[in-house]
């Protein structure tokens, strides 16, 4: 149990270290934080806030999908990460209220050239609505990027499924494809989220099977061999079983360098009952 620390420094070191490339390369983080339970005991927010941060300046994130994301949540992670900033808004009220599946970005490298948030519904614009066999409202959160250096653009898109409805995925998944489509202009994608099912579940198949969009899990994809286990849900349990329900998709034009759940625990506290999702992109040149 004793081998999280480890893992840790080598995982780090290695995406530290990685030597610099005449591409544009992004380390990209899909992180469920846990909303702020204090029926958590140990591993309630206040405990786990600076090792969630730690995960940000460890791994030199540059963009960070979050989902359970409550407000106050939010600005503890800013208050100890000046180098971001991010984007997103409250599900409830499309203000502050409720979890928000918020990006954090890295502002000395990129910057939000555009960016909104929808509703998994059928009615996506319609502040806090849900639809489908949904049992909570649900939301998805993009911005187009540019880096700053390079003047290269890209698009990110982070969400958070349903946990219940099977329907309410499945027809969140082509909602996805659809705005993508409609909202990323043809620049590179990249999509981070909880997606509360796994790989070979109807919902994720509807993501990767649309016959005029690529989308593909990073997982697959890296030139480095995955590391970190093969579960991203722990419930804060050692030896958590079970597949994974976090994931990292890219469309075409780009490359996947390396690919690693994080199993952070810390003097027996949790980073999260989530693993973060950890992937390195290499955007291809035009």
């Amino acid at each position: 149990m004793k081998y999280f620390p480890f893992l840790l420094l080598l995982i780090s070191t290695a995406f530290a270290q990685t030597p610099p490339r005449p591409t544009l390369t992004s380390n990209v983080l899909s992180f469920n934080i846990r909303y702020n339970n204090p029926k958590d005991g140990i591993n309630a927010w206040p405990n786990r806030k600076a090792l969630a941060a730690k995960v940000f300046t460890d791994y030199s994130v540059d963009f960070a999908g979050l989902q359970e994301a409550l407000y106050g949540q939010i600005t503890d992670l800013q208050d100890q990460l000046p180098a971001y900033a991010w984007i997103g808004v409250g599900r409830d009220d499309g203000k502050e209220k409720g979890e928000f599946s918020p990006i954090f970005y890295q502002k000395s490298r990129y910057e939000a050239v555009k960016s909104g948030t929808f509703w998994l519904s059928e009615t996506p614009e319609v502040v806090g609505s849900k639809n489908w066999d949904a049992a909570i409202t649900r939301v998805a959160t993009w911005g187009i990027f540019r880096h700053k250096q390079s003047g290269k653009q890209l698009f990110v898109i982070n969400t958070h499924f349903d946990h219940v409805g099977e329907q309410a995925r499945q027809n969140s998944a082509k909602l996805l494809i659809r705005r993508i489509k409609d909202l990323s202009g043809g620049l590179p994608v990249i999509l981070t989220g909880d997606f509360n099912t796994p790989e070979n579940s109807p919902g994720i198949k509807t993501l990767t099977s649309d016959p005029d969009f690529w989308l593909r899990n990073t997982e697959h994809l890296s030139k480095e061999a995955h590391t970190g286990g093969y579960t991203t849900f722990n419930g804060f349990k050692y030896n958590a079983t079970g597949p994974a329900i976090d994931f990292i998709f890219v469309g075409d034009k780009i490359n996947v360098l390396r690919h690693d759940y994080l199993p952070i625990v810390e003097k027996d506290v949790f980073v999260s009952d989530h693993w973060p999702v950890l992937t390195r992109v290499e955007m291809l040149n035009d």
